[in-house]
């Protein structure tokens, strides 16, 4: 399971704030540490999910938009990018990450 410190609880309740928002149900339960990546194709979609994240992220930081009480959203980003890739890592999908975000950012 994803596991978040207790100095990473932000980046946490961000994670699920945008899953949720996306209506994203295997993010929300992958971050919130219920439910584990299980194949590739989940870990494709959690990648997705990452990227997409991110984006909204930088329009809402753009914005000046608070989101549980953050304006800093590009640091919390950058915080669950780590978080992200060490999780994908740990389960055996580290190079899932590497390809579908090659392909995404190019």
């Amino acid at each position: 399971m994803m596991k978040f410190s207790v100095h990473q609880q932000t980046a946490k309740t961000l994670a699920i704030h945008y899953a949720t928002k996306a209506e994203n149900a295997l993010a929300a339960a992958v971050y919130s540490g219920q439910k584990d990546v299980q194949n590739v194709e989940e870990a494709r979609a959690l990648t997705e999910f990452f990227w997409s994240m991110s984006d909204d992220a930088a329009e809402d930081h753009a914005e000046d938009t608070e989101i549980s009480q953050q304006y800093d959203l590009e640091l919390w980003m950058e915080k669950l990018m780590n978080i992200t890739i060490g999780y994908l890592t740990s389960t055996g999908y580290g190079d899932v990450w590497k390809d579908e975000s090659n392909r995404i950012n190019s």
